[in-house]
């Protein structure tokens, strides 16, 4: 997901001038968009997936993130197994109204009587 809002545009790496927490800022948020913490920011640049542009002040404006070939490569291998995923799924389930699972869910549980079988 972080991958995908670095993809979306305008990311960038913060610290806060008071306590130098880092954190992550988004100039255009999408709709529901997940938190992309600094941890997880900080572990895609040292993976080599994320560039962060060091150029920038990173209190203001803050260092533009982007991807690199690499992190823009496993973005599109985790688009296309989750499509292939996806596909696989849609085709192995089956309405839970049709066939021998909606007779079995119809039919009465037999019950069996309490025993006191049990000793101490």
């Amino acid at each position: 997901m972080a991958l995908e809002a670095v993809e979306a545009g305008d990311v960038r790496f913060r610290r806060t001038a008071i306590g130098e927490d880092a954190y992550v800022s988004r100039e255009k948020i999408q709709r529901q968009a997940p938190t992309i913490w600094p941890e997880t920011v900080q572990r895609l640049v040292a993976e080599g997936l994320l560039h962060q542009d060091t150029s920038e002040n990173l209190y203001r404006p803050g260092q533009l993130l982007s991807l690199t070939p690499q992190g823009e490569a496993a973005l599109r291998d985790a688009r296309a197994t989750t499509t292939r995923v996806s596909a696989a799924l849609g085709r192995s389930t089956t309405p839970a109204s049709s066939g021998a699972l909606a007779r079995s869910a119809a039919a009465p549980v037999a019950r069996t009587p309490a025993t006191s079988s049990r000793s101490r």
